[in-house]
């Protein structure tokens, strides 16, 4: 959608905001069967699409033939682009073509190592896994790009020149080597979405993103919407509280001492919609208790660090639809504070309790999906009656090495699709491995999809 938002594609339209109106076009394309959903969000929005190959090839010719892109895949050499945009499917240097000044968006699908020369009107550059490690001096100069990919690339830092693109929204240097943001980025006032984290592959390691250092500036860009994840340095939690319009927040490097501030600048940031807090270290404690009012629209919730307790106004979060704990080790068990969210979805807990017993009660009317990874002294989970997370479709087991039997109860779980067990004892192992043998095979015989790894 942000590429739609940079080529103008998104009409205005009262009372909606453009996310609003790119939905319901991405919507009706569903509906007109145009394009297929793949996979869906937390949100239980379309997240990855696919079309029907004859669908793509008309629309390939229809593109071509009204000029409004073209894929070059580098089967014949390309003298001329007629096209606006382009897409470029080959590893294959370009040489020079004509038309190359009337092209508005640049998309690379390969690891395209250079640019042409003589791009002029970009709106849209897409370079997310080029094989560059600096930022071609050219892009500076383009003073109508509105979207900038820089993804997975091994860009190290962006110039102070940044400053030059007084047009652009959207910047994404996730995945790359870029550690801290010049001060220049300040100047950006269009700017709307920045992302720039660095995932940790291993969801066994506390550390699961990495933040950028962003100059205290950041807080005067008034029209950024997203930004994630910025590392917290100096009095930085403090300065965000004026980043009221923030409605996507990601920061890490938190410590305790932070509380008050952290939880002062969220209370203020009424349209926040998703939200990742991670801490300096596994050893330093999360404190959010002081955030009496949580963000009413929250959507997304991601604690990294540990938690002394159960924040009090999880209970409120009425509007979650997506809960990771991650490195919490409670004490506590969690389930019972957030059994009654009435709208959760998804929840996702990584060593987030101490307990040897984890009962699921009463509740989870819409959760779907259910992950329980790395809890080392967990030795039994327990599913009480039926009404219990009646919707949950997947159900993941993973590093709970005290575990020996399948959740009791799990033959409760009507609408279980798929049940994935991974680096779990070989006692549990074998209540799937034996088959009619097995006193756990009547419990699981519903589940059409079982993985053991």
């Amino acid at each position: 959608m942000k590429l739609w938002f940079a080529e103008g594609f998104i009409e205005q339209v009262k009372g909606s905001t453009p996310e609003d109106v790119a939905e319901r076009y991405l919507e009706e394309l569903v509906f007109r069967n145009m394009l297929q959903v793949v996979r869906r969000n937390e949100f239980g929005r379309p997240k990855a699409f696919k079309m029907h190959d004859v669908m793509r090839d008309l629309a390939l010719l229809i593109s071509k033939s009204e000029n409004f892109g073209v894929v070059h895949n580098g089967g014949e050499e390309m003298a001329e682009c007629k096209a606006r945009r382009i897409s470029i499917h080959t590893n294959k240097e370009l040489g020079s073509f004509s038309g190359v000044s009337k092209l508005r968006s640049f998309l690379v699908f390969n690891k395209l190592k250079t640019l042409p020369s003589g791009i002029k009107m970009l709106r849209v550059l897409d370079l997310a896994g080029a094989e560059i490690d600096e930022l071609p001096n050219k892009v500076v100069n383009l003073f109508n790009l509105r979207y900038l990919n820089l993804k997975g690339t091994s860009v190290k830092e962006l110039p102070k020149s940044i400053s030059r693109l007084l047009n652009l929204q959207s910047l994404d240097i996730s995945d790359t080597r870029i550690k801290a943001l010049p001060r220049e980025i300040g100047k950006l006032k269009n700017l709307q979405y920045l992302i720039m984290h660095s995932h940790n592959r291993n969801s066994n390691d506390f550390r699961i993103v990495n933040g950028v250092q962003v100059p205290s500036k950041i807080c005067r860009l008034t029209n950024l919407q997203s930004v994630s994840v910025i590392e917290a340095r100096d009095d930085l939690i403090r300065q965000i509280r004026s980043m009221t319009q923030l409605t996507s927040l990601g920061i890490s490097n938190v410590k305790a001492a932070d509380e008050m501030d952290l939880c002062d600048s969220i209370q203020g940031m009424t349209r926040l919609r998703r939200l990742l807090i991670m801490v300096t270290n596994e050893e330093e404690t999360l404190r959010m208790d002081a955030l009496s009012s949580p963000p009413r629209n929250l959507l997304s919730l991601v604690l990294v660090g540990k938690l002394e307790k159960v924040p009090q106004w999880f209970s409120s979060l009425q509007n979650l639809t997506f809960l990771y704990l991650h490195w919490s080790r409670l004490k506590e068990d969690v389930l019972p504070q957030i059994a009654a969210l009435p709208n959760l979805v998804r929840l996702s807990i990584n060593n987030a309790y101490s307990g040897k017993q984890m009962v699921f009660h009463t509740g989870f009317p819409k959760l779907t999906s259910l992950t329980i990874r790395n809890f080392p002294e967990l030795n039994e989970i327990i599913i009480r009656r039926e009404s219990v997370m009646p919707k949950v479709q997947s159900l993941y087991i993973a590093y709970c090495m005290e575990l020996e039997t399948v959740p009791k109860g799990i033959e409760y779980l009507k609408n279980l699709q798929e049940l994935i067990l991974e680096s779990v004892s070989m006692q549990l192992k074998n209540c799937i491995y034996l088959g009619e043998g097995s006193v756990d095979f009547a419990k699981v015989q519903h589940i059409p999809k079982i993985h053991v790894k």
